[in-house]
């Protein structure tokens, strides 16, 4: 293929449009890592029994593809898997459940589990056979027993087995959960590979540092009588850290290796052969051997056909050498007799075609055929010239915006706050500093959710007395550190604690704040803003500002807090069905308060206008101000203001518009149910 640096610098700003520029990749991860961090001490102590966890998958390392799914890693803390005899003295027994690697007779990469001491984890116990007078753990077993544990849950009751995962759904997005073990002794057949990258200096020093000093894990495997008690050495932790230390150019070329696949390769695929996985075994190999490469903007297409030539060579020989333990040959079950001389002639073919090939994929067409037809475009690589400092912005608040955190209890709390406090102590980059104010605004409102429901449910006068003043400081703390719509909860508390006047003061405060023009709506799946505006009213401020004056966003309803009561059925039947979170557009929800608080000061014209301008926005509005992913739950509250108003007719017309709409939340068992209850009094 002739190299033309003009169409890999056109490839180069697709990808970034379409994958994300260097900027937007590290907010992704500097959001997910700074979670991580504060919520670490919290994952160990409301873990069950003592959980680790850990984000792993494409999300991680920086991905949004629409096959991004959430991916996480599950591991015992106090359970830790040794290479060596001798290793047994660095744990105190019985504090330590001791696991020994065994892997005589067994491919290279995989292995048996040998339990030493005793397990206090119901789980492990279960999943134990004896073997010539020794106890091993079953890798079925492990995994059909912690499926039967996590669909005891509602949010994962329709979870499935899959591979070493247990993959389940909540709303759209899949999510995988291998439960495994974790072990800070590396093998000796991992030895080869550490001196592989010391000698072809990647990674860096530092990078392979701290990859030796994270360990690795092991994972479940097998679905055959012959292979019940094998598991297999996972380096997921490893992978990330690598994929972090790519620059830009590397980490695109990746992404564009995996678009490739998915819409060229496996296109008409039912089974697909080739996995995402082959592909960055194959982009690590490229990097670490190929010393002759330049990863720059102008060199991504020879860079990309490198990988796809040494991958051609791997299904010509039927043979992928796992990076970090090549003896392993993870084509040894996939790419076999007739399939691999198919699937070798296909990826020959597509590599034959040279840049024609990259045309059959929809996400690449556009771009590269521009800058095939006008040989005078000339592309400009700066990122400056690719993406604004609002889209950056909107980066951000997306990624913030997809976090969630559940307070259980006070300890939890204290526990959180105690790592934000350590966090902030440190020297923080712009977007740590946005994150963290984030995430301490969420820990602040949901401590005050928690004690708002121990208010409504105590009859100590004292206890309510001292919890009551708490919400209210808690929530004042937030809504000065969070978005300008969090003046909403605010609002809530007043109408849960009967307190109506002083919730409509809240209201009108809400109202002059969220329909200012320059704001930015951030939604579920959605955002809406007026970008000239926007930048123009935010130039000069701080992330934290603009999130406080000119970020609004849905209203997160969790299931395990009580918000408004006219809402619990919903809340209820929502969790019931594996949503755990009601989304309502800020508008819906500030119109709902707004009825009911004058509903229940007796002020029924307002109240009727109220409900005029709810039904307004549901019937007019563009989708600025109340998405189409949320309307379900927006005609449901429509229904609810109108049925407490007295307008039953009205109700059962928008409890029927609510079925009608995208169910994302699940809620159609409680509009029925709701339906029916109008049904029979309007009847009698």
């Amino acid at each position: 293929m002739d190299h033309i640096p003009r169409l890999s610098e056109a490839v180069y700003v697709g990808l970034c449009l379409k994958i994300g520029s260097p900027t937007e990749v590290r907010i992704r991860r500097v959001v997910m890592d700074t979670d991580e961090v504060v919520n670490k001490p919290f994952n160990i102590m409301k873990g069950v029994k003592g959980l680790d966890i850990m984000r792993s998958g494409s999300r991680r390392e920086g991905f949004r593809l629409i096959t991004s799914d959430h991916d996480f890693m599950f591991w015992p803390l106090d359970h830790n898997v040794i290479c060596d005899l001798s290793q047994i003295s660095l744990y105190r027994i019985p504090q330590h459940t001791v696991i020994l690697m065994e892997c005589d007779d067994l491919p290279p990469g995989f292995t048996r589990l040998n339990l030493m001491s005793p397990s206090n984890d119901e789980e492990v116990r279960s999943s134990c056979v004896e073997i010539n007078n020794k106890v091993y753990i079953s890798s079925t077993l492990f995994r059909e027993n912690h499926l039967r544990v996590i669909q005891t849950f509602n949010f994962s009751s329709s979870s499935i087995s899959h591979g070493p995962c247990l993959t389940y759904c909540t709303g759209n997005k899949e999510t995988d959960c291998a439960f495994c073990f974790r072990s800070y002794h590396w093998p000796a057949l991992v030895f080869a590979w550490i001196h592989r990258c010391r000698r072809q200096r990647w990674p860096s020093e530092v990078v392979l540092s701290n990859i030796l000093s994270s360990g690795f894990h092991v994972v479940p495997v097998g679905s055959t009588p012959e292979s019940n008690q094998e598991w297999r050495l996972s380096f997921s932790m490893a992978e990330q850290k690598l994929v972090y230390s790519m620059n830009h150019t590397q980490f695109l070329c990746y992404g564009l290796f995996k678009i490739f696949l998915r819409e060229v390769v496996n296109l008409n695929e039912g089974s697909p052969v080739l996995c995402s996985y082959f592909i960055k075994t194959a982009v690590f190999w490229v990097i670490q051997t190929n010393n002759s490469l330049t990863w720059t903007p102008e060199n991504v297409l020879p860079c990309f056909w490198r990988c796809f030539k040494l991958l051609i060579f791997w299904v010509f020989i039927g043979e992928c050498p796992n990076f970090f333990i090549p003896e392993n040959n993870m084509f040894r079950f996939k790419v076999t007799g007739s399939m691999q001389t198919l699937l070798f002639n296909n990826l020959n073919e597509l590599y034959c075609k040279g840049i024609s090939s990259l045309l059959l994929s929809e996400t690449l067409r556009p771009f590269l055929s521009q800058a095939i037809l006008y040989r005078g475009l000339r592309v400009c690589t700066d990122e400056g010239s690719i993406i604004t400092n609002t889209e950056l912005d909107i980066t951000l608040f997306e990624e913030l915006h997809d976090y969630s955190q559940r307070v259980s209890s006070v300890s939890v709390f204290a526990a959180l706050m105690r790592n934000i406090e350590m966090v902030v102590s440190k020297r923080l980059t712009p977007y740590q500093e946005a994150t963290i104010q984030y995430i301490t605004s969420e820990v602040l409102q949901n401590t005050a959710m928690l004690n708002l429901s121990v208010v409504c449910s105590d009859n100590n006068r004292n206890k309510v007395y001292y919890k009551a003043s708490s919400v209210s400081r808690l929530l004042k703390l937030s809504c000065a550190l969070g978005c300008a719509s969090n003046i909403l909860y605010q609002a809530m508390y007043f109408n849960k604690t009967c307190r109506y006047e002083k919730s409509l003061s809240y209201l009108q405060k809400a109202l002059n704040r969220i329909t200012k023009p320059y704001v930015m709506h951030m939604y579920k799946n959605s955002y809406h803003v007026n970008v000239d505006m926007f930048r123009r009213c935010t130039m000069g401020m701080s992330l934290g500002h603009k999130m406080r004056n000119a970020l609004v966003t849905d209203i997160a309803l969790y299931s395990w807090y009580i918000y408004i009561d006219e809402l619990v059925l919903e809340q209820k039947t929502s969790n019931d069905n594996g949503i755990n979170i009601l989304f309502i557009p800020p508008l819906v929800t500030l119109h709902m308060l707004f009825i009911l608080n004058h509903h229940r000061l007796g002020d029924t014209m307002t109240s009727q206008q109220s409900l005029q301008d709810l039904q307004n926005l549901l019937l007019y509005d563009d989708g600025v101000y109340a998405p189409p992913l949320v309307r379900d739950i927006s005609w449901q509250i429509l229904g609810i203001c109108q049925q407490t108003c007295g307008d039953f007719q009205g109700a059962l017309e928008s409890y029927e518009h609510s079925l009608q709409q995208d169910p994302y939340h699940k809620i159609q068992e409680a509009t029925l149910f709701r339906i029916n209850t109008l049904s029979r009094r309007l009847i009698y």
